[in-house]
């Protein structure tokens, strides 16, 4: 009886460290030693209760960075659960070699750090080295600072430049890039606001690209020169948000959610009885390619915005979703569809689309009553 006892204790023991989670800080090289790796051991937190854990580096060389250095804690080595939502952020007011010491609640999930002062900032040896990372399109792999290939030349470690040959660019189109120092996004340029840097061209080609960065100023420059011309295949829209108004949460590989190219440069995408709230807002872009290399949303970059109009109440909606490719313009409208399979349009909107009379006759822009759009009977008003 006392074995069976002691097995008992035993198995218990090893079930409860079992379920005990490993808390990993995962940020930035300058703060974390290596770049948002959640599996890296060496940053696993300790703790005496279960509840309070902590993890202190020592000797960091952290240069001042007034926007914060980015981490967060993710729970046994993967990014499944990872606290806060949005990075924590450890704002570094002087260059410096740096004590820092991580704390995490696993009940309240509080995160914090601070930074205590050491020592004199010694910088590490040989110059630093400047990659851009950016789109593939533009950099062959994309997003990828490590990438050695894109590393920029210099003669004087202050200016940069980086050059690439037959780089196919097509018109109207945005091709984003970033200049990372030493192969890792702690440090990284690109617009005046802090946003991406980006490429455009007024024809389609390939193009000679060369991009000039300075390492004191952080000023970017590009030059574009077309070598040949260069036919693109019609690209793929696909509509990509919120799952409530999507179906899929954010993903533009969604092939249920292509649109349908309904005249030269305009397309809409049709989601049926798709359950709404009032006065929700529910976002969403439209991505070419099924890639998010290129994507629009509003006028400002920023996602696009859909909600019911007022008045309107909970319930199950078709959605229609419409952009103009090249005025990059984004937009969606919700109806309730008549039994008989007829929707209203609103004037304004039908101007923006080719329409027909119920004979199969393209209509004036002033056209009012039962036409054709899209396959679909709708009633202009």
């Amino acid at each position: 009886m006392k074995k069976i006892f002691t097995l008992i204790m035993m198995l218990a023991a090893t079930l409860t460290m079992q379920a005990q989670d490993t808390w990993t800080v995962a940020g930035e090289t300058a703060i974390t030693g290596i770049s948002w790796t959640p599996s890296d051991e060496a940053n696993d937190m300790t703790t005496t209760d279960e509840i309070t854990y902590t993890l202190v580096k020592e000797h960091m060389m952290v240069k001042a960075k007034d926007a914060g250095y980015g981490y967060k804690v993710v729970k046994n080595h993967s990014w499944d659960e990872a606290y806060p939502a949005d990075n924590a952020l450890l704002v570094i007011n002087e260059d410096a070699e740096y004590k820092i010491t991580f704390s995490f609640n696993s009940q309240s999930f509080e995160v914090s750090a601070t930074a205590e002062k050491t020592g004199e900032y010694v910088a590490p040896e040989g110059d630093q080295t400047w990659t851009v990372a950016g789109v593939a399109e533009l950099c062959g792999t994309a997003w990828d600072p490590t990438l050695t290939d894109n590393d920029m030349t210099t003669t004087d470690q202050v200016n940069y430049n980086w050059k690439k040959e037959d780089v196919a660019l097509d018109k109207n189109t945005p091709y984003a890039f970033k200049v990372c120092a030493d192969h890792a996004w702690d440090e990284s340029y690109g617009n005046d606001e802090g946003g991406n840097y980006e490429i455009s061209v007024n024809e389609p080609g390939l193009y000679t690209v060369e991009i000039a960065f300075n390492s004191n100023t952080k000023a970017i420059s590009v030059t574009t020169t077309k070598t040949a011309d260069h036919s693109f295949a019609e690209k793929t829209w696909t509509i990509c948000g919120k799952a409530e108004l999507c179906g899929s949460e954010w993903d533009p590989a969604d092939t249920t959610n292509d649109m349908i190219k309904t005249n030269e440069g305009e397309f809409t995408l049709v989601r049926r009885n798709v359950a709404l709230i009032k006065d929700t807002e529910y976002e969403f872009k439209v991505a070419a390619n099924h890639s998010w290399s290129e994507s629009y949303g509003n006028d400002m970059g920023e996602n696009q915005v859909f909600k019911l109009d007022e008045g309107l109440e909970d319930g199950n909606y078709d959605v229609t979703f419409y952009f103009l490719v090249e005025a990059k313009t984004l937009w969606a409208e919700a109806e309730v569809a008549d039994p008989a399979g007829v929707t209203t349009m609103k004037a304004d909107k039908a101007s923006k689309f080719v329409i027909y009379n119920l004979q199969g006759q393209r209509v004036a822009n002033n056209y009012r009553g039962i036409a054709i759009h899209n396959g679909k009977k709708v009633v202009i008003k």
